[in-house]
């Protein structure tokens, strides 16, 4: 059941609060959240069958209907920030973005069937992917390029949407990823995971934190200089799904925020692909992506000189937002995403490009 594209829905903002824990989540309060969008719903009980705690809670509810005339699924998942070192921040602009900025967008996403949020706070219920016959994406194991080639498209037609300004109310601007990346890059942070198990693919030239980060800085300062435009903010391996027709889907919108177009392609393209096929296919991919920003209404997207440019400079932003520790992402992943942007750094020289 996921959304289909060009099929926009409702905005999903139910006026009741945002639970604070999983004891708020009772068949009253999952009937109010829903009937807001799916009017006649009422739910008669609701077990939980899983909870994942990680940077947030995801809670798999197994939900019995007394009336379910919009036949929303029976296995849904809660997304909320319970955990002590949750950022609710992100779960909030995750439900922003379901209830304003989903409706808006061609972008393959799961179904949304409450988005609940306050000042602080969000908790999103929406479709269970797998239940519904797609495939959760190992980050290990790249993509093929029918599979990126569909996903830039969908990225052009979101950045498209609000090309030039990217300010959806409620979510934040891509300020607060250059604070982040200030502290990968703080002193002592910098080495511990280049001198690290997840340090081993880094190229000579990156190694070293005081040749690194003028490049770096000079990055976020030529970003700046940039359009905006609405970004998913996270779009890595790690964050897709392949749909049950086999294109491609994209999870947790936590991150979404007024960014910049080559950022977002850079490292979703840089990160997707092997080496090898990244290299034989991304002018194609690239272009694929200008394209659609045309056909999606952008007068004035990045001539072909300007894109290249951009795209190969920010390989040094999905190395650096890749070399982390182990205890945000698993070593193989990290050492799979660093490999695949470290391959990019030397294939374009990108040391040469500031």
């Amino acid at each position: 059941m996921l959304v289909p594209r060009n099929n926009v829905r409702r905005s999903l903002m139910p006026d009741v609060p945002v639970p604070k824990d999983l004891d708020g989540v009772t068949s009253e309060w999952l009937t109010a959240a829903l009937v807001e969008d799916q009017p006649g719903t009422v739910v008669s009980s609701l077990d939980v069958a899983e909870i994942i705690h990680g940077s947030l809670t995801k809670v798999l509810l197994d939900v019995e209907f007394a009336d379910n005339p919009h036949e929303i699924p029976s296995s849904l998942y809660l997304k909320a920030a319970w955990e002590d070192h949750g950022i609710p921040t992100s779960v909030r602009s995750e439900a922003v973005f379901y209830a304003l900025g989903q409706p808006e967008v061609d972008v393959a996403t799961p179904a949304p069937f409450a988005a609940v949020y306050d000042d602080q706070h969000g908790v999103v219920v929406m479709e269970n992917v797998v239940a519904s016959g797609a495939t959760i994406t190992d980050p290990v194991e790249p993509w093929t390029v029918e599979l990126v080639a569909d996903g830039l498209a969908q990225l052009a037609s979101l950045h498209a949407r609000w090309w030039g300004d990217g300010r959806v109310p409620g979510i934040p601007d891509f300020e607060g990823s250059n604070a982040l990346g200030a502290i990968l890059m703080a002193e002592g942070y910098w080495e511990s995971c280049v001198d690290g198990p997840t340090g081993v693919h880094v190229p000579r030239q990156f190694r070293d934190r005081e040749t690194s980060r003028p490049m770096v800085e000079e990055l976020w300062r030529l970003d700046t200089q940039l359009p905006l435009a609405f970004c998913h903010g996270d779009a890595h391996l790690g964050n897709t799904f392949i749909t049950a027709a086999g294109g491609a889907g994209f999870l947790d919108w936590g991150g979404v925020k007024a960014g910049h177009w080559a950022r977002e392609v850079c490292y979703f393209l840089g990160g997707a692909l092997s080496p090898t096929d990244r290299a034989a296919h991304e002018i194609d991919l690239l272009q694929t992506y200008l394209d659609q920003l045309s056909a999606d209404g952008v007068d004035q997207s990045p001539s072909w000189d300007e894109a290249w440019l951009t795209y190969r400079r920010h390989f040094l932003h999905g190395l650096l937002w890749f070399l982390c520790p182990t205890q945000m992402q698993p070593v193989e992943i990290i050492n799979a995403s660093v490999e695949r942007f470290a391959a990019g750094c030397v294939d374009h020289d990108v040391a040469t490009l500031f």
